[in-house]
């Protein structure tokens, strides 16, 4: 089953990510979407070098040009397409994909992994 998380008009090109929770591994993690290049993108918020939160509270997820995600706490840039860190002490890693839909003007989560978590 789906879960409604956002309007899709609400996740702007390149702009400010939404955050939301899954429950997977035995424990709650905070993960976001993004649009980048018309796709809606979802990840777990948890950068691959060490764990931190990639925006640190400021739902800004991209560096300065819009063409990377970027860790703000040190500074691992991510591809927004794949979540493939590019540049940074994890490049090569990859952040952890989660499965959204852009249906009928909603955004909707449904993933076999992590659940939706309120």
């Amino acid at each position: 089953m789906s879960t409604y998380l956002c309007q899709a008009k609400d996740v702007v090109e390149r702009g400010n990510g939404f955050a939301f929770r899954v429950y997977g591994v035995g424990r709650i993690w905070p993960a976001f979407l993004i649009r980048f290049g018309g796709e809606v993108r979802a990840y777990l918020n948890v950068c691959a070098h060490v764990g931190l939160r990639l925006e640190a509270g400021t739902g800004n997820y991209f560096c300065r040009d819009g063409e990377r995600l970027v860790c703000k706490s040190h500074g691992a840039t991510y591809a927004p397409d794949t979540g493939l860190c590019t540049d940074g002490p994890c490049k090569g890693l990859s952040l952890i994909a989660l499965n959204v839909e852009e249906r009928d003007g909603l955004i909707l989560y449904e993933d076999k992994d992590y659940e939706y978590y309120e």
